[in-house]
Order: structure tokens, then C-alpha cells, then sequence
């Protein structure tokens, strides 16, 4: 059983979180009270998940707890895998109360407060949650008008939430170093920097068997998930000199994808073996991360100016370079999915592709046999998913994009879109 019980106290993070859920392919509705979780779903509705909205953020701790309550009355829990209390990022709400209530309504064995999102810059250090590195109560949401935040500590929270029960807080070194037992309390409150540190409370957790209350924002629900339904990562492949694309490499980057930086002049000098590059790729997407494989001329101009300096030195002009660059990219993007594919036991070793530059596409559909594709939809506006058409890659989904095209966020939009069911 995969499905997901999420309380939310607004209407944009029910969707937000939601959609987390919908993009497994999971069935999901948005509902703005627990009565409408028909306690007589017949054998196909029980598969659904659910969030409720409970329109709660700005109401009073008193009103928002019993908003809850009476929301969540009815519920068979029994029905439901994990059970999650949703709350904002940036801890605007009524967390503690509503932490509180759902633990009454549910009566799990733990809670677990971890909410982190690094993705957005949400971090959570020696208990004090940081927004782009400065607690959020010294930040301008500390004057918001309706929901001010004045408590960034988490560990305080839960001490508003259960004065009566025992509370751990994991530190983030300890968490790495798996220095913890999460048999010494009911409560426990996490540090986490990275998606990596999310994953690894969510992995420990699980393997304690316990009924858990997880508390936290859409970036644990969709670690959470990525756990519970591992999706292998995507790869980018980027050849394109367009300063757009440079900015959308640096943006996806920010975000936590890798990078491989491949210096063509150090391939023009044999000083760097092209299986070197597949190797070293291979093992980044084996780890589960998503990964751009780039020209470092792509990255920066110096970079750039490196490799024409060496191909003048070789006798090599700017044309011969650049097809010797899209060919061996192409080359190179082929044997990472041959070396990929024996070791997932399965056709594709990735989600899916992405290639930025027309030259680049076309280098690697040459290179992998394909005679054309078959376009499945828009992404956003003029960027396709397709699937290949012939050669032994028939069936792999692949994102092109024009070099200089796309907002800053297109490379990873893309990757994330590749995951998708």
C-alpha cells in the first residue's frame, strides 16, 4: 500500500505538496475537510491519496486545533502508508497546534519535525531553520502581517506542541554519522542541509518499523516518496556555448544537480581519456542523482578561450572543433547508457535524457541508431518530450531545447519533468 494521508493549512500548499504525489502517478485529491474521505470507498477509491485543506494558517492556536480535530474525526488511518502533517517552509502557522492535534487524532508511536527544503534554500541547522542562511525570524517573514514568524527553533516548537513528552534533536553530523536512536523519545526534531540528509531520516525511520507523524514541507513529502518509490535520475547533455544556457546550467547547479565539466582540450592533448568521462558519469547517475554532462566551455569563458587556444595549437579550425566536439559528446552520452543499462537490470538506466543544441540532439540520435521520434508534449512553450524512434534506445524519453532558449530554470524543470510517470 502506497497511500498518502497530508494535512495542509492553505490551499497553495495542498496543491504544491500534492502534486508531489500525482507526479508517481499516485491518484490524489485535494479535499477541504476529512468528511469527504468516504469511510465506504469502494475497492478502487481506497487507492486514492489525499490532502486536506483545513484553511487553518490564520486562525487562532486554539482555532486551528480544533479545526483539525473535527477535520480528522472520521478517518481510518489503517487505509493509509504515511501520514503527514504538511506545514510552510518558512514555519508561518500554526505549527504546534496542529502538530499536536493530528498526534491525538492518530496516536502514532513517533512525530518526526523535519522541515527542510533545500532545494529552496530552507535549511535547518543546530535547530534554528535558516532561509537562504539567515534564521527566518530575522527575516522580513518576521514582520509578515498575518503570520509573523517569531520562533525559528524547531525544537521549540515541539516543546509548544508536547510539554509532556520526551523530544530529541538530531544534529546533522550526527545524522550523517548516524549517531542517533529513535528509541529514546516520541518527538523528534531533525537538522538538514541537503536532500541527501532528508533521505537518510527518512530511510532511518523507516527501518524502525514505527507508525510515524512526519511534520514537515513538500520537500520531505517528495524525498519521502522518492524513497518509498525510487525513480531513476536523468541526464543532461549540454554542448551549447549560449550564455542562456550557461545560466541555466549555473541555476540547475544551485539546485543540487551534479556536474561533469568535460575540457575538450585536455581530450585534444590526451591528458583525459574520453572513458575517464564515461566512468566518472556513470558512477554520479548510479548514486541516484540527476547530472549534466557539459563542455567546459559551456561554464565559462576562460574555459572557453582554453579550448580555441589548444585547437589553434592542433591545427584545428573552429568548424572542425565544434564537430568534433558534438561527436564525441554523442559518442559519449551513448556509452553512459550502455554502461548504465546491465547494471539496473532494466532497459534504460535513466529516466530520460535531456540535450541542449540541435547539433548535440542530433550527434546522439545519430549515435544511437535512432531514425527520428515521436513527440509526446510540451513542456513548456517550445520545449519537447519525446520518445526515440529505432535503434537500441527505442522507447527512451528525451527533452531537446535550442541553446540560447528557455527560462533560467529550463534545464532543471526539464530533468524534473523526465522523472515523471
Amino acid at each position: 500500500m502506497n497511500n498518502y494521508l497530508v494535512v495542509a493549512d492553505d490551499f497553495t500548499g495542498a496543491n504544491d505538496t500534492g502534486v508531489q504525489i500525482c507526479r508517481r502517478a499516485i491518484p490524489i485529491k485535494v479535499v477541504f475537510d476529512g468528511g469527504e474521505i468516504s469511510t465506504n470507498e469502494s475497492s478502487s477509491e481506497i487507492k486514492l491519496s489525499y490532502v486536506i485543506d483545513t484553511e487553518s494558517r490564520f486562525l487562532s492556536d486554539e482555532e486551528a486545533y480544533q479545526k483539525i480535530i473535527s477535520s480528522l474525526e472520521n478517518i481510518h488511518y489503517d487505509n493509509f502508508s504515511h501520514i503527514i502533517k504538511k506545514v510552510d517552509s518558512t514555519l508561518r502557522g500554526n505549527i504546534a497546534s496542529e502538530s499536536r492535534a493530528m498526534y491525538l487524532c492518530y496516536k502514532p508511536d513517533l512525530v518526526v519535525f523535519a522541515p527542510a527544503f533545500p532545494d529552496l534554500g530552507r535549511t535547518t541547522e543546530n535547530g534554528i531553520h535558516f532561509l537562504h542562511g539567515v534564521p527566518v525570524s530575522k527575516t522580513e517573514l518576521a514582520n509578515d502581517p498575518k503570520t509573523p514568524v517569531k520562533n525559528d527553533n524547531i525544537v521549540k516548537i515541539m516543546e509548544e506542541a508536547f510539554p509532556h513528552e520526551s523530544i530529541s534533536h538530531v544534529k546533522f553530523a550526527d545524522l550523517r554519522q548516524g549517531n542517533f536512536d529513535l528509541n529514546n523519545a516520541k518527538i523528534y526534531c531533525f537538522d538538514a542541509l541537503t536532500n541527501e540528509d532528508l533521505a537518510l531520516i527518512v530511510k532511518a525511520v523507516n527501518n524502525s518499523k514505527k507508525s510515524v507523524l512526519w511534520v514537515g514541507c513538500a520537500g520531505l513529502v517528495d524525498i519521502i516518496l522518492s524513497v518509498a518509490l525510487p525513480v531513476k535520475p536523468a541526464l543532461a547533455v549540454i554542448a551549447s556555448l549560449s550564455s542562456v544556457t550557461r545560466a541555466q546550467v549555473k541555476y540547475a547547479e544551485k539546485q543540487g544537480v551534479l556536474l561533469i565539466k568535460i575540457p575538450f582540450y585536455s581530450i585534444l592533448d590526451k591528458s583525459l581519456n574520453p572513458e575517464d568521462i564515461v566512468k566518472n558519469a556513470v558512477e554520479k547517475l548510479q548514486s541516484g542523482r540527476d547530472l549534466i554532462l557539459l563542455s567546459s566551455s559551456t561554464y565559462s569563458n576562460n574555459e572557453y578561450e582554453k579550448t580555441e587556444s589548444s585547437a589553434r595549437k592542433a591545427g584545428i579550425s573552429r568548424e572542425e572543433m565544434s564537430l568534433f566536439t558534438q561527436e564525441l559528446i554523442g559518442k559519449v552520452t551513448l556509452q553512459i547508457l550502455d554502461n548504465l543499462a546491465p547494471n539496473t537490470g532494466t532497459s534504460f538506466g535513466l529516466s530520460g535524457l535531456f540535450l541542449s543544441g540541435g547539433d548535440t540532439a542530433i550527434s546522439f540520435f545519430k549515435e544511437a541508431g535512432a531514425h527520428g521520434s515521436s513527440i509526446k508534449t510540451e513542456i513548456a512553450t517550445g520545449i519537447p518530450l519525446m520518445q526515440l524512434e529505432g535503434g537500441k534506445y527505442q522507447g527512451l524519453k528525451v527533452v531537446t531545447k535550442a541553446g540560447a532558449f528557455g527560462n533560467e530554470d529550463a534545464v532543471f524543470y526539464a530533468l524534473r519533468k523526465l522523472k515523471e510517470k
